[in-house]
């Protein structure tokens, strides 16, 4: 009997190459099985809901502040019902911090983690020697560094509505440390003080950074001579690679509070096998492929993809290839803010984030749009 599963990915060659690679190397052992890959947009993978896919798709790259909701409406399978506990074990010490128990929820595992990210620094090595400059490492160093930066050239900061938040949830990390969200929303101070830091951010910063998000501000970036650091946003590998854009970008830690022990938020992707998959198992099998830490460290680096595996971000050979992107970043991931999966979130994440980056355009008072936020947020979260 031949089985057909279908993927859903993001699209970027980061998001889909490697798994259209390890798809085609697992139907080499399984000829009875056939596997297709669709695409979506970077928005759409942060905000479409899980119910408009798991009716057409077998597996789904997935955000895991989703887990909650994913929990609440059934929407996936629980990888601890088809997976092995020695097997479980293994998954459990092979990843980066956090992102493994990123994707559990009540004890229950909704995905694999396949791609490792979080937000960081980027930085054209060659137009800072040029200039004279290095990278800030600190809040205050940020500051200093706007004033540094000559006419001509700029720094950059990916604030389209998704990654705005994205900041936004950063700095109040930074900030207040973890737990400045609690059942009655965002602290109110907190919130309210880094409002006021991105309004002052942008008053430095390139115009067209307000639309951008990360793969639009790295293009610009890697194929112009303007931009020469931007502090926060998802890094990629690709464009660390000699030969995907006309520059090289690097990447290091973004700046921090040197008074906090948090980084940056977490990101990155995970893999999941919808509860209305027909062949559950067979799905399983393939993610399972996809995640095993060997196959991370060697095809899935080599066909664009930005690893979860440990031993992918500690191999050599990984960081030659990627300008040494593992090695410069890992602090940060290891010190990652991990967003709330309670149920609702990813609906307040994706009306808060139009909330913030309006409230930014219109400049509306910090204290105002923390308010909203709030009571949003009472509306829609749920800590049950």
């Amino acid at each position: 009997m031949q089985i057909e599963l279908k993927g859903m990915a993001w699209d970027h060659p980061r998001g889909y190459e490697p798994l259209r690679a390890l798809s085609k190397e697992f139907a080499k052992s399984h000829p009875d099985v056939s596997i297709k890959w669709d695409i979506r947009s970077l928005k759409e993978f942060g905000d479409m809901p899980i119910e408009d896919l798991i009716a057409d798709y077998d597996l789904i790259t997935i955000d895991h502040p989703y887990m909650g909701q994913a929990h609440k409406n059934r929407l996936l399978i629980d990888l601890k019902e088809f997976i092995a506990n020695e097997e479980l074990a293994i998954f459990e010490s092979s990843y980066v911090d956090h992102c493994y128990d990123s994707y559990h929820y009540q004890g229950h595992l909704y995905a694999l983690p396949i791609d490792a990210a979080a937000l960081v620094a980027a930085k054209r090595d060659d137009l800072l020697v040029k200039l004279g400059l290095e990278a800030p490492t600190t809040h205050d160093g940020l500051h200093n560094f706007y004033k540094k930066t000559p006419k001509g050239y700029s720094v950059a900061w990916a604030l389209c509505p998704t990654d705005i938040w994205c900041s936004f949830l950063t700095l109040c990390a930074q900030n207040g440390g973890n737990g400045f969200i609690n059942v009655d929303g965002i602290d109110t101070k907190i919130g309210a003080v880094v409002i006021d830091q991105l309004k002052y951010h942008l008053e430095f910063l390139h115009p067209e950074s307000i639309n951008w998000n990360p793969i639009q501000l790295l293009d610009h970036m890697a194929n112009n001579e303007e931009i020469i650091y931007a502090p926060y946003l998802f890094g990629y590998t690709n464009y660390s690679r000699l030969g995907y854009a006309r520059n090289l970008v690097t990447f290091i830690d973004s700046p921090r509070n040197p008074k906090m022990g948090v980084s940056t938020i977490l990101g990155g992707v995970g893999l999941a096998v919808s509860a209305n998959c027909s062949h559950k198992e067979t799905a399983v099998d393939l993610l399972k492929y996809i995640a095993n830490p060997e196959n991370q460290e060697g095809a899935y680096v080599q066909h664009q993809g930005q690893p979860a595996a440990l031993r992918s971000w500690q191999n050599e050979a990984n960081n030659i290839l990627c300008g040494d992107f593992f090695k410069n970043t890992m602090s940060t991931m290891r010190k990652a803010y991990v967003r709330p999966q309670h149920p609702g979130w990813n609906q307040f994440q994706e009306q808060g984030a139009e909330i913030i980056h309006k409230g930014m355009i219109k400049n509306r008072e910090a204290i105002v749009l923390i308010n909203e936020l709030n009571a949003l947020y009472k509306s829609i979260v749920s800590h049950e």
